[in-house]
């Protein structure tokens, strides 16, 4: 996408001086990745001036936006980003039912943003294994890093489908969250279950299945009629933070590909450099998805860059 023009309004107490993306596939054959970026001038009838920014690892799951719902006029943030998640499952239910074969196997991962620009307040929802940076500079260019949203994969017990591979266990206490679908880990400490398994070990996204009858895509993802498994965990880790006014930020949305090839402070600091070298905020981004497609077996990698200034330290300078 282009690089965001200066967002700027005299109310607000931060400015939006620039927000990019990149998305690459690195080796993989297809992209599944995609990111959601949604500006101030799309949010229409909010007396705050408020931005959205969002990534998804996955087949599916690019649609969650809070952007209709009332709650988030009345600063309900969490409420909104929860609810639209809830839309989205629902909408993977509902297909699942009608016996489409895309919505048995489909599932992703999700890490979203809401910073609300007049009242220097930032929230984040995970869920899943993509990362969410802030870094912080002030006036004399001190800069820190503060991981505001790591994996989240909270244990329980998944069952697996028969049909995956040879030798499994019937269940592995490990779940990486996803919006439809659970991708089963090995858990810490024990031996890792190949990437194949991972990619294709979906657990079935209903509670309770019944004894009715499954469309060929419903059996692909290894579903049994008599059998019933736990709902795969569609709450996401919430956080709010507060922004200081004599602060400059920036804010990366990463996926898996890139911090599988680089760690969080690595990466600011690329961002922060690229920065002051003049970069543009798209460019910034490239320049992080270009170096994780870079090694060998790459996954898919997309970046999100934000910068903001608080109107403080606009004045100090």
């Amino acid at each position: 996408m282009a690089d965001a023009s200066e967002t700027s309004d005299t109310s607000n107490t931060f400015t939006l001086q620039g927000v990019g993306a990149s998305s690459v596939p690195g080796s993989m054959p297809a992209q599944e990745d995609r990111y959601t970026i949604l500006l101030p001038d799309e949010f229409s009838g909010h007396t705050d001036s408020l931005a959205f920014f969002a990534i998804y690892d996955g087949q599916y799951g690019n649609h969650i936006t809070p952007l209709a719902s009332g709650e988030l006029r009345q600063g309900n943030y969490e409420s909104a980003i929860e609810r639209a998640i809830q839309a989205e499952e629902e909408e993977l239910l509902q297909g699942f039912w009608a016996g489409e074969e895309l919505f048995a196997v489909a599932g992703s991962t999700a890490a979203l943003v809401v910073v609300n620009l007049t009242r220097g307040i930032l929230v984040v929802a995970n869920l899943g294994d993509s990362h969410v940076l802030l870094g912080e500079a002030d006036g004399e260019d001190h800069t820190s890093l503060k991981v505001v949203c790591r994996s989240r994969k909270p244990v329980f017990i998944i069952p697996a489908p028969s049909n995956c591979y040879e030798g499994a266990n019937n269940h592995i206490p490990q779940g990486r969250n996803m919006l439809g679908r659970g991708i089963a880990l090995s858990p810490p400490g024990e031996p890792s279950t190949p990437m194949a398994v991972c990619h294709e070990l979906y657990k079935s996204p209903l509670k309770d299945i019944g004894e009715q009858s499954l469309s060929s895509g419903q059996e692909k993802a290894g579903i049994e009629p008599t059998k019933k498994g736990d709902l795969v965990s569609s709450y996401p880790s919430l956080k709010r933070y507060p922004l200081q006014s004599d602060r400059r930020y920036f804010l990366a949305l990463i996926t898996d590909g890139v911090t599988n090839t680089m760690d969080d402070e690595t990466i600011m600091h690329q961002i922060a450099r690229s920065k002051q070298d003049g970069m543009d905020a798209d460019k910034v981004a490239a320049k992080i998805t270009e170096k994780a497609s870079g090694v060998p077996d790459s996954d898919n990698a997309t970046c999100v860059t934000v910068f903001l200034d608080g109107h403080n330290i606009r004045k100090q300078e």
